[in-house]
């Protein structure tokens, strides 16, 4: 089970977010919503018992930073920077993350809620209790990466790389997986459709002939 975030019973409303992280480098218990964030390049902030709604981040570097108990909805993550970030108890609904680096990430108990990931770096992270439900994944790169208690409902991973990634007791069986990247090794244990089925097996180089 993937738990919720954890919010405080006092949440204060806060505006001028990058006014803020010019003094200090920890925000909790904060109500933002309809703020762009223009070039906010500082790490190993912590933002935490947050909700951030109708948040637009530009140019943007928050490497080695931490995410708890925070709820992002609406926002555009796009083309940002998270590299090693953590992300613990954090919801994202409907956001995108279009190009996002999260390359060497750690995200647990998470949940990405109908958003757009296509062409999210995620090397060389790891995801423990993370659900993608309605998710845009296309021509992301997931290679080399530790999937635990990882749920893909309904997502589009066309072309995604997920070399070096094992799938065992991941359930792929109702998303789209057209084109994907994986390696023979990669697939043991993986759960899929009968269709898909057929597909994988021409990763592993097995030709089927028709008998009369």
């Amino acid at each position: 089970m993937i738990s919720e975030p954890r919010m405080s019973l006092i949440i204060h409303d806060f505006s001028n977010i990058s006014d803020y992280f010019k003094n200090s480098d920890v925000l909790k218990d904060a109500n933002i919503s309809n703020e762009n964030l223009d070039s906010l390049n500082i790490d190993e902030i912590e933002i935490n018992s947050c909700t951030l709604k109708n948040i637009t981040f530009t140019n943007c570097k928050l490497e080695k930073s931490y995410f708890f108990n925070t709820i992002f909805e609406n926002c555009d993550l796009s083309n940002i920077s998270l590299n090693k970030a953590t992300f613990k108890r954090v919801i994202f609904k409907n956001c995108k993350l279009i190009g996002t680096n999260l390359n060497s990430a750690y995200i647990e108990n998470t949940k990405f809620i109908e958003c757009n990931l296509k062409n999210c770096y995620l090397d060389d992270s790891s995801l423990n209790k993370v659900e993608f439900s309605n998710i845009l994944l296309n021509e992301g790169i997931l290679s080399n990466i530790s999937l635990k208690e990882v749920y893909f409902k309904n997502c589009d991973l066309t072309s995604c790389d997920l070399s070096n990634t094992s799938l065992r007791n991941i359930d792929l069986s109702n998303s789209i997986i057209d084109g994907i990247t994986v390696y023979p090794n990669d697939i043991y244990g993986v759960t899929l459709n009968e269709f898909q089925a057929l597909e994988f097996i021409k990763i592993l180089g097995i030709n089927i002939k028709r008998t009369d």
